[in-house]
């Protein structure tokens, strides 16, 4: 509410039936040969042992092979919202990963660079961030498929760098305008993604190709923990933890800092980023498709990661415990974050009982602390004079200690040490007041050269304020916590077989952007519950 702030086997058989009487044929044989066969293995995790219906073989009877084989795959248009057949060249291969690219674009990198640097740093690193992904065709590599993607983008604007295409976890259906390859795969873009970073290299800054390339990977690990959630009739993780765990995968995987994230969450860098991330929400825009949208969410993710353990592994082990929820939570909304930073982050489960306390009992109350605490940090101070929950004017000196004692016990990192790219949030300048607003969403800031009050608001809106340079700044937080549905999320499911035709919507932007079309997505409930035979006894 808005408050007042006055599998490889099957893909070798399978093929689009109706196509000739040879598919006609084969498309029968293949029912009457799978009437005998029981399922061992159900790879959503769902353990039905059931032999398989006759619908369900009628239904995998227009599964299709990746149209056509020899390094040809289905790959998607973005503008169109519909699949083509295109021929690749397997241009490099490693222990984890074969590279393909389309016409053209055979020389644009030095692809088995490219590979050794997946199977050296992207593969093992962020297999220990989050997991592994499922082999869907069994040939127990990534396929990274590099072509011009087709976005709609014009020359000097924002432009879709990668994508990871979800409907590639479950079997191809001709009945869909998006076809799925039934493999592991992350598309990355060969044209203006490799201007990008061969500008980005010449400068000095990590390799944008790498790191877009590590973000996706999150996304595919990720995804299969979602599917099994949305089989069972559940939705996705919200966009803005999914989007900023994956820019926090390319500083895991080495490929660090994200400086454009930096640059645009404090501002006065573009025409889109101008105000930084003032006035903006964590839970990022109704379509997650603006350039502060991913700022912020990289930031506040690099944040939570470097506080919740003192070291690589128990850093990685709660973002894990985020993707994978071995213990029945998620971090898919800021309830599921904020209950496993609680019972999974080290960092908390090693603090004093004076430092919970401050924080509070549950996940709401510590998001109400961590939040502000991180906003407060990333404007360059860690003592505010005035804090206030609501309208609690007796309570106020109890809750300017928590917050204070709460910046003391997660500061942002020390200068010169893992994660000091924080400090550049603030460094050479803070993010740029605004004119104040009269309401604020869930999630959203404000931070004004104002003497604001919390009149009239709810217990959730936090106040903080300081005598800076001789004048009276505010900051005023809606720490109301959304959750999944009520925000973006990182793909749209329909209850129907329309999966949409509309084209994606880049942000705006004055220079080349490369931004992830995940929201864009829809993913029909159908396919969702579609089973997916990976192994068969006495084939």
């Amino acid at each position: 509410m808005k408050v007042s702030t006055g599998d490889g086997f099957w893909k070798s058989l399978c093929m689009p039936i109706g196509r000739s009487f040879y598919t006609f044929v084969l498309s029968v044989c293949l029912i009457f040969l799978l009437s005998d066969c029981v399922v061992s293995h159900d790879a959503l995790g769902t353990q039905d042992k059931t032999e398989p219906s006759i619908d369900d073989l009628l239904s995998l009877a227009k599964v299709s092979s990746s149209c056509g084989g020899n390094n040809t795959f289905w790959i998607r248009n973005l503008i169109k919202n519909s699949s083509s057949c295109a021929q690749t060249k397997k241009v490099a291969s490693g222990t984890h990963v074969n590279i393909y690219a389309t016409s053209g674009l055979e020389s644009a990198l030095d692809y088995q660079y490219i590979s050794q640097e997946f199977d050296s740093k992207i593969y093992p690193r962020l297999g220990e961030a989050f997991g592994f992904s499922d082999d869907l065709d069994g040939d127990g590599k990534v396929a990274v498929i590099v072509s011009d993607i087709h976005d709609g983008s014009q020359a000097g604007s924002s432009f879709v760098a990668g994508f990871f295409d979800p409907v590639d976890y479950f079997p191809d259906n001709s009945g869909y305008s998006v076809r799925s390859n039934y493999a592991n795969i992350v598309y990355m873009d060969g044209v203006e993604l490799v201007a990008v970073r061969n500008s980005d290299l010449a400068q000095g800054k990590p390799d944008t190709f790498l790191a877009t390339l590590a973000h996706e990977y999150q996304h595919l690990i990720r995804f299969q923990y979602e599917a099994r959630i949305m089989s069972q009739g559940g939705g996705r993780d919200e966009a803005w933890i999914n989007e900023g765990t994956s820019e926090v995968a390319a500083d895991i995987a080495g490929y660090s800092p994200q400086i454009n994230r930096i640059n645009c969450y404090r501002g006065r860098n573009s025409n889109a980023c101008s105000r930084g991330v003032n006035g903006n929400s964590i839970f990022g825009s109704s379509k997650f498709n603006s350039l502060v949208d991913y700022a912020f969410a990289y930031s506040f993710m690099k944040y939570l990661y470097m506080i919740s353990g003192n070291d690589t592994n128990s850093r990685n082990s709660f973002f894990r415990t985020g993707v994978q929820g071995p213990k029945g939570y998620r971090a898919s909304d800021a309830t599921g974050l904020f209950h496993l930073f609680k019972t999974s982050a080290d960092n908390y489960l090693n603090s004093t009982q004076e430092v919970k306390n401050a924080l509070g009992t549950d996940g709401s109350a510590i998001f109400m602390k961590i939040y502000p605490a991180f906003l407060w940090q990333s404007l360059g101070d860690i003592s505010p004079e005035f804090a206030q929950s609501g309208t609690d004017t007796s309570g106020a000196s109890g809750f300017l200690q928590d917050i204070t004692k709460t910046i003391q016990s997660f500061p942002f990192p020390a200068a010169g040490t893992d994660g000091d790219v924080l400090r550049k949030l603030y460094d050479p300048l803070r993010i740029p007041e605004i004119t104040p607003l009269g309401e604020l969403n869930p999630g959203q800031i404000q931070f004004v050269k104002a003497d604001r009050s919390n009149s009239s608001s709810i217990g959730r809106l936090v106040l903080l304020k300081k005598n800076i340079d001789g004048n009276l700044y505010s900051l005023q937080i809606n720490t109301e916590m959304k959750r999944s549905g009520d925000v973006s999320v990182s793909l749209g499911i329909t209850e129907d077989d329309n999966e949409g035709e509309e084209a994606i919507a880049l942000p705006e932007s004055s220079d080349s952007r490369p931004i992830c079309p995940h929201e864009f997505f829809k993913l029909s409930r159908n396919r969702t519950k579609q089973k997916i035979f990976s192994e068969y006894k006495g084939l």
